[in-house]
């Protein structure tokens, strides 16, 4: 039963969407309720990149490969006529200088302990360009308030992304308390190998999975035999995945709408070249709830509500 003199989610401002998770989570987790699910079917998917922290000006891993291979860092928050000379510029010998390293580096037969451990130390010290935060302080703290209400009340949460899982797993479970064997994501070929008479797993230059659009289905499919009742997303590569968790008897779906320009970045779902059904149109059709960043998060990170305490 939700407390109803305790509000789980403090950064939300009072809203329908707030409203319909509260609802969601009290209709599946009472007993007496004709919506109530079992524990072991009280699964939550949430993509990563854009849904639980910010994934602009620049993807973190895509800065984690461009520090480690290319030892430069993103830019810093220059005007965006400045950026775009500077992509302009530099832009393709960067992208293909990246591609190629990127097949040497795993060609060079790094393991996934080494990978993973690459990772740990880049993410401990990497900083945002714009905020000047390390990136695991950039989680949105609305959707922390979501990961944690859901595991108080009986729910799995898994991270299902585009992203690397050998990426995020290193730090998912210190951030998001989400534990490594609750990361669904796009992952390499693997191989077994010796190194100074010792197994090891080394990474190869291939793809193995890509969880995006329907490969997030099919990741959860894999691993879970089991489909989320509730589903978290940002994007067209969401969309299946949310589509995915509609077809349960009792769904809460929801979509992240970035629209706020001062305090984040105002971008939509889609990307720039898309010419079938828009993700707000599928929204809207299959009565997802969109979360109106500018209006519905009072609160986007944690140190706003830390600073306004010292003050």
């Amino acid at each position: 039963m939700i407390n109803n003199n305790h509000d789980p989610l403090p950064s939300w401002h009072e809203g329908k969407v707030k409203q319909r998770i509260l609802e969601f989570v009290e209709q599946v987790t009472t007993p007496e309720s004709e919506h109530f699910v079992v524990e072991e079917e009280r699964i939550a998917t949430f993509d990563n990149d854009g849904t639980l922290w910010v994934e602009k000006p620049l993807l973190a891993q895509m800065a984690f490969y461009k520090k480690e291979l290319l030892d430069a860092d993103v830019l810093e928050d220059a005007s965006k006529i400045k950026r775009a000379v500077n992509w302009s510029i530099r832009g393709v010998k960067d992208l293909g200088g990246l591609t190629k390293m990127l097949v040497g580096y795993f060609r060079a037969g790094i393991t996934t302990d080494e990978y993973r451990e690459r990772v740990a130390q880049w993410i401990a010290k990497a900083e945002h360009p714009r905020y000047k935060r390390k990136y695991t302080e950039l989680v949105y703290q609305p959707m922390q308030e979501v990961l944690q209400f859901f595991t108080e009340h009986g729910f799995t949460n898994y991270i299902v992304s585009g992203g690397s899982a050998n990426f995020i797993r290193p730090w998912a479970d210190e951030v998001y308390n989400v534990p490594e064997n609750r990361i669904i994501a796009s992952s390499s070929r693997t191989r077994l190998s010796k190194r100074d008479n010792e197994l090891a797993v080394k990474l190869e230059a291939m793809p193995f999975s890509f969880e995006y659009r329907s490969g997030k289905v099919l990741g959860i499919e894999r691993r879970l035999a089991k489909r989320p009742i509730a589903a978290f997303g940002n994007s067209l590569g969401d969309v299946e995945m949310l589509r995915w968790a509609r077809t349960t008897q009792q769904s809460l779906c929801v979509l992240i709408h970035h629209t706020d320009d001062v305090r984040e970045y105002k971008y939509g779902p889609d990307p720039r070249f898309h010419f079938g059904k828009s993700t707000l149109k599928f929204a809207q059709e299959l009565n997802w709830q969109v979360v109106d960043m500018k209006n519905d998060w009072q609160t986007l990170f944690n140190f706003e509500t830390s600073s306004n305490k010292e003050v």
